[in-house]
C-alpha cells in the first residue's frame, strides 16, 4: 500500500511540475519590441446562403473551401501582419483555434450569429460564425470585452436569434511598454438611404413597373435597415468609449458594410476616427468588386436587367453587384495620421486558381515611433 501510494504520489507532483512548467514556458515569451506594427483586417466569408432553418445553404463544395483556406495562409504570409481581424469565421471555434495554429498566433473569438443553439448543437447545424483577432505571439493579447450590436440573445455558450446580429471584440495587446487597443467589427449588411440608392429605386420603379404600393415598402425597408446600421454605429461609438481609457490608441477595424460618406460611417468618422486607406493611397480601390472577385462573379450571378419579387430585393442585387471600399483599418484621435507608413488592399491575388474571399481585405503598417 505504502509502495502504491508513493508511486501515485510521484506521479502526482511529475503532473504538477510539468504543469508548472509549461506555464513558466509562456510567460516566458520574449516580448516583441516593434518599431512598426501592421494590421489586416479580411472577412474571409463563410461561404454560406443564409437560407435554411434546418442547415444553410452553402455555395461551394468541401474542397474548394478548403481551397480558399490555403489561399488565406499563403496571403497571411506574404503580408505577414503582426495583427489580423477577421468576419464571418464559421465553424466556431475550430476556424480560428486551426488558423492560429497554422500560423503560430494568438487569439480571441466570439460567435456572432449562430441561430437557435447551446454550445455546439442547435440549428442551423452548419451556422456558427463569429469575428476574431489573431496577433503575433509576444505581443501578449488580452480580451477586453464584447458587445452586441444588434440582433438577439448571442453568446459563445448559447444563442437564439431569428434575424441578423452584430457585434464588436475587443483586445489589448502590449509593444514597446505600450498598450494598444484593437477592435474587430461586423455591421449589417443593406442598401443605404443615400441620393444614389434613391435614384436607382426610381429608375428601377419606372423601369420594371413596380407599383406606388412596392416603392413605399422598399423605401420603407431601406430606411429602418439604415436606421439598423446608424443604431449599431452609435452603440459601437458608447462602447468603445466604456472600455477604452481616454487617451489610449485604439485600431478599429472590420467589415463596416458602409462606405465612407454612407450615413453609419458618417456616425464613426464623426466618432474621432481616421481612414487610414486614404492617408496612403489616392487612387480608388475596392474590398467589395464584383468586376475583379471570382467568387463574386461565380456565386452572385445576379441579373439587374429584369423585375425581381420586390423592388427592395432588386435593390439588395443592386448593392451586390457594386464595387465598394467596404472593409476598413480605422485609428482614433491618440494615434497621429501621419505615422501611417504604409496601406493597401490585400486578399485580391489568386492562389491555387481562387480568391480567397468574397471580400478583398485590407491592411496598413503604422510607425510607432511617429505616432503612439
Amino acid at each position: 500500500m505504502r509502495k502504491s501510494f508513493l508511486s501515485f504520489s510521484a506521479f502526482f507532483i511529475s503532473i504538477v511540475v510539468s504543469t508548472l512548467l509549461l506555464s513558466c514556458k509562456k510567460e516566458m515569451v520574449k516580448p516583441l519590441s516593434l518599431e512598426n506594427l501592421k494590421i489586416m483586417s479580411l472577412n474571409v466569408w463563410s461561404g454560406l446562403d443564409y437560407i435554411g432553418t434546418f442547415k444553410m445553404g452553402e455555395y461551394e463544395p468541401v474542397d474548394v473551401r478548403e481551397k480558399r483556406y490555403k489561399a488565406l495562409l499563403e496571403e497571411i504570409a506574404a503580408v505577414s501582419p503582426d495583427v489580423i481581424g477577421i468576419n464571418e469565421a464559421n465553424f466556431l471555434p475550430d476556424y480560428v483555434e486551426r488558423l492560429a495554429k497554422d500560423i503560430n498566433y494568438d487569439y480571441i473569438y466570439h460567435v456572432g450569429i449562430s441561430g437557435v443553439r447551446i454550445s455546439r448543437v442547435g440549428l442551423p447545424w452548419n451556422l456558427r460564425e463569429g469575428d476574431a483577432l489573431l496577433v503575433r505571439k509576444g505581443l501578449f493579447l488580452e480580451e477586453v470585452g464584447r458587445k452586441q450590436l444588434s440582433g438577439g440573445f448571442v453568446y459563445n455558450q448559447a444563442s437564439f436569434h431569428l434575424e441578423d446580429a452584430t457585434q464588436v471584440l475587443v483586445g489589448k495587446i502590449n509593444t514597446n511598454g505600450k498598450n494598444i487597443y484593437i477592435a474587430v467589427t461586423h455591421l449589417h449588411s443593406s442598401p443605404p438611404d443615400i441620393k444614389e440608392y434613391r435614384e436607382k429605386m426610381n429608375e428601377y420603379k419606372e423601369r420594371y413597373d413596380y407599383s406606388d404600393k412596392e416603392y413605399k415598402i422598399g423605401l420603407a425597408e431601406v430606411l429602418v435597415n439604415t436606421k439598423w446600421r446608424i443604431d449599431e454605429a452609435k452603440l459601437l461609438l458608447s462602447y468603445l468609449k466604456s472600455v477604452v481609457p481616454s487617451g489610449a490608441p485604439l485600431i478599429l477595424m472590420g467589415d463596416f458594410n458602409s462606405e465612407i460618406g454612407w450615413p453609419a460611417m458618417d456616425v464613426i468618422m464623426d466618432g474621432g476616427f481616421k481612414d487610414t486607406f486614404q492617408q496612403r493611397e489616392n487612387k480608388q480601390q475596392y474590398t467589395w468588386d464584383n468586376k475583379l472577385n471570382d467568387n463574386i462573379k461565380k456565386y452572385y450571378p445576379y441579373d439587374l436587367n429584369k423585375k425581381y419579387d420586390s423592388l427592395y430585393g432588386h435593390m439588395d442585387k443592386y448593392l451586390t453587384l457594386s464595387r465598394l471600399r467596404i472593409d476598413f483599418i480605422l485609428i482614433n484621435q491618440n494615434i497621429f495620421i501621419e505615422s501611417v507608413t504604409q496601406s493597401g488592399v490585400c486578399g485580391n491575388k489568386k492562389y491555387f486558381d481562387v480568391h480567397p474571399s468574397d471580400h478583398f481585405g485590407v491592411y496598413s503598417q503604422i510607425n510607432l515611433n511617429k505616432g503612439i
